[in-house]
């Protein structure tokens, strides 16, 4: 599977732990939109599917998160992306993204809307663990 590009990111979000899922339209061997697929911050898939698969996912992980002790003083933030597709594929990205946005305001996740540069890699906006 090759790295997907980053006009198809549709979402960053931290988690509490540090951990973060960033969200990527995949492709087929077409270079055809085929769904969603969620990587954890080393790059490994975590899972792949449609957009609500992908969306129930990140649920599922928020909620493991949240049993951490500081969660519950912790607000998340999660990036989502502006699209740069068109037609077809536009339609196709904006309508990923509901069902995730939906997944976050349930689980009480700020989201804000950034531009698909390479600045869009910043820093994840979960806790910020200190190296002593």
């Amino acid at each position: 599977m090759k790295k997907p590009a980053e006009r198809d990111c549709l979402a960053v979000v931290p988690g509490y732990t540090g951990q973060s899922a960033k969200l990527f339209l995949s492709r087929g061997e077409d270079d055809r939109i085929d769904g969603v697929t969620v990587y954890d911050l080393l790059g490994h898939v975590k899972q792949q599917g449609d957009a609500e698969a992908a969306a129930a996912w990140v649920g599922e992980w928020l909620a493991k998160e949240a049993d951490n002790r500081k969660a519950r003083r912790t607000q998340l933030q999660a990036q989502l992306f502006l699209c740069k597709l068109a037609g077809d594929e536009k339609t196709t990205f904006l309508a990923a993204q509901k069902p995730l946005a939906r997944v976050l305001a349930e689980a009480g996740v700020r989201c804000r809307s950034v531009a698909a540069t390479s600045g869009a890699a910043r820093q994840s906006l979960g806790p910020l663990s200190k190296k002593h």
